[in-house]
């Protein structure tokens, strides 16, 4: 048996399309639903609500689950102890699935035991439209490279994190890592599980979409959090396990100077979409990303880590 584990804050305007993405796997597994709602203030909760009671015979089970909203490793470790199912399926209130789980999912877990989906940004705009080249040129790099660098490096910090889990993992780990508020709980438990010596995935044929804020502004923002998150939201136990990823994080704050990077990822834009425009597009949005990211770094050193 599947279970779907949804946390969700504040996703009024896309819960929708995840609640309903779930209907996809119901038509050929048994599944279990589990809603983990982080204390929204808005809509979110009636929607849960609404869903669970239209749609609870499609299921083995629906649980709604109140969080008060202290962490995104809080939110997934409680939906996974009250979760049955063998393998679980973490999904985020923006985060539909795609109908490749119909299909490729029983294959792709033959021979692992947790596995990283491959992202597709839906093109709501021109930022998220650009968002979503560059996250394909994200993937095809990362096609290239993931087995290279789990066999060189030896580290599994730096590889995709996973959504999916077989049971025994998280039962090995005693549940999710309970970790920072804002940044790291994905990779912390994927580099743990690797460590531990579970099979680990880069899957291709699986696919989740991401459905994100409009506007460059949004992309901006989410990256500069994201660079202090590493800074003031890890313990020192997850810094040590990311400190794979730190580094190679870190070492992007060059192409801020030296845009090599963006030049190399507007070159493999080029090889996937064979469009000069497509590729200037990406180059814009890796500066756009790895800028945000040194300016979060910076704000986080100079006010100093917390």
């Amino acid at each position: 048996m599947y279970t779907v584990i949804i946390t969700t804050k504040n996703n009024a305007p896309t819960i929708r399309h995840v609640l309903s993405s779930t209907l996809t796997l119901t038509d050929k597994y048994d599944v279990e639903l589990i809603m983990v709602d982080g204390n929204s203030r808005d809509n979110t909760p009636k929607i849960l609500g609404d869903f669970a009671e239209k749609y609870r015979d499609y299921f083995i089970l629906v649980k709604i689950l109140r969080d008060p909203g202290i962490s995104s490793s809080y939110a997934r470790h409680l939906g996974f102890k009250n979760s049955i199912g063998d393998v679980l399926i973490y999904l985020d209130g923006d985060t539909p699935l795609s109908s490749s789980f119909k299909y490729h999912l029983e294959r792709e877990l033959e021979d692992s035991d947790l596995i990283s989906p491959i992202h597709e940004c839906v093109p709501i705009d021109e930022a998220t439209r650009v968002f979503n080249l560059f996250m394909k040129t994200v993937s095809y790099i990362q096609t290239e490279t993931t087995t290279i660098v789990g066999k060189v490096v030896n580290d599994p910090s730096i590889l995709p994190p996973a959504r999916i889990f077989k049971r025994r993992v998280l039962e090995r780990m005693k549940g999710y890592p309970l970790s920072s508020r804002f940044f790291g709980e994905d990779r912390i438990v994927t580099a743990i599980a690797i460590r531990l010596g579970f099979r680990y995935k880069f899957s291709t044929q699986l696919k989740l979409f991401k459905i994100d804020e409009p506007g460059y502004c949004s992309y901006w923002r989410k990256h500069y959090r994201y660079a202090i998150g590493i800074r003031r939201d890890l313990s020192l136990l997850g810094k040590n396990i990311l400190r794979g990823y730190i580094i190679t994080r870190r070492l992007n704050h060059i192409n801020v100077l030296f845009p090599l990077l963006s030049l190399l990822y507007a070159g493999r834009s080029l090889v996937v979409s064979r469009n000069i425009r497509n590729a200037a597009e990406v180059l814009l949005m890796k500066y756009l990303i790895d800028l945000a990211m040194f300016t979060g770094d910076l704000k986080g050193f100079i006010h100093g880590d917390k």
